[in-house]
């Protein structure tokens, strides 16, 4: 194999396909990737962990048609460094030996062969939809903080969902003492789906999302696996097995008072009463709920550790009873910081009940649930 390319080319390539390689393996060709040259000047850029693949195509100049695999940190943190601007690549196939030339700088680096690299995982298309990058990565970013990290509990939880059902997708994601939700209209003649995709591969395509609703994103769904078709470069992950929760008749649950609030305001107090709770490094720390005592037009936070206590108020609008009520802050502030608008609306009913987040103005796009924490006066 003999090729050349831009570092700058390379450089792209190489930070979008190691979101797929395993830092640390038990197989040594898992932490590389894979550099496939074909001789019609495209080459293909591989990274698969085998839950997540990623494939990147580009064109460049090919001499030499070929395939190596070659330590994806190694070679990585070669190209970044390199002087110039153009970058020869060659393979010795009788060694798996590569070289690297730019400029006056040349690397040589011991690769290994092609043939043992994981083969990309085949996609029997059953579905398929359309969606801007920009609408989904708004969705991810809303609900990916509720995924479970507990997998021993329920494993399928560890991913979101992503059902649509006639025309709207939503995309749930909960722990068992969270709820998140995000919906985006999309074609109405699709007919409908649901699968669930690992939360680790939501946070990788997140961040080669771009918020462009000009660009749009393939969603290709098989039996097994699902795949991101961003063009130049195609995500591959496995999917969950198992059936996710009836997040549904939650989303009816009666409610009696309703808060209006400004969401930086609320969102700035309780990270201020969290402050005791995170400088607090005792086993019981972590458990520490923030109070809120809501009153008519105002809540008082509060939080009490080993550390000291903390008093703030928030000016809100109330329509309904008085309530004190106790959350995990952690909970709460994820959820208020995945909100885009001004104001958000709480609503609750009793301080063992759930509290749910939703926009003040009656969008439906998205709504947040917590259960809270029991307060022990």
């Amino acid at each position: 194999m003999k090729i050349s390319c831009q570092k700058n080319q390379l450089v792209k390539i190489i930070n979008t396909v190691q979101k797929a390689v395993s830092s640390k393996s038990i197989m040594p060709i898992l932490e590389c990737i894979k550099l496939d040259a074909e001789g019609n000047g495209n080459i293909i850029v591989t990274g698969n962990n085998l839950d997540l693949c990623i494939e990147y195509s580009d064109v460049c100049d090919v001499s030499e048609g070929g395939s190596i695999a070659i330590s994806s940190r190694i070679f990585g943190e070669i190209i970044r460094k390199l002087p110039g601007s153009d970058v020869l690549i060659e393979v010795n196939e009788s060694n798996n030996v590569t070289t690297i030339k730019c400029d006056n700088a040349e690397f040589n680096i011991q690769g290994l062969s092609s043939n043992e690299y994981p083969a990309v995982p085949q996609i029997s298309e059953t579905y398929r939809f359309t969606l801007s990058q920009a609408s989904l990565k708004n969705m991810i970013r809303k609900t990916i903080f509720s995924v479970s990290q507990n997998e021993a509990r329920k494993p399928v939880l560890t991913g979101s969902l992503f059902e649509i059902d006639t025309g709207v997708l939503s995309v749930v994601s909960t722990d068992g003492y969270r709820l998140a939700i995000c919906k985006e209209t999309v074609n109405s003649s699709l007919q409908n789906i649901k699968f669930v995709v690992p939360g680790m591969t939501l946070r990788e395509v997140f961040k080669v999302l771009e918020d462009d609703d000009e660009k749009e994103v393939n969603v290709i769904v098989s039996e097994r696996h699902a795949m991101f078709d961003f063009g130049s470069y195609k995500v591959i992950t496995r999917l969950l097995e198992g059936e996710f929760i009836n997040y549904k008749p939650v989303l009816t649950t009666p409610n009696s008072i309703f808060v209006i609030a400004n969401t930086a305001e609320l969102s700035e107090s309780l990270e201020r009463a969290s402050l005791l709770i995170n400088d607090d490094i005792s086993a019981k720390a972590e458990k520490v709920p923030v109070r809120l005592n809501i009153l008519t037009d105002k809540i008082e936070i509060t939080c009490m550790t080993g550390k000291g206590q903390v008093h703030d108020e928030v000016d809100v609008s109330v329509n309904g009873e008085d309530i004190e009520i106790g959350f995990n802050h952690k909970y709460l502030l994820e959820a208020l910081r995945a909100c885009e608008e001004d104001e958000i609306k709480m609503e609750l009913s009793n301080p063992r009940s759930s509290c749910f987040i939703r926009s003040a103005s009656g969008d439906d796009s998205y709504t947040f649930m917590i259960l809270p924490v029991r307060l022990y006066n």
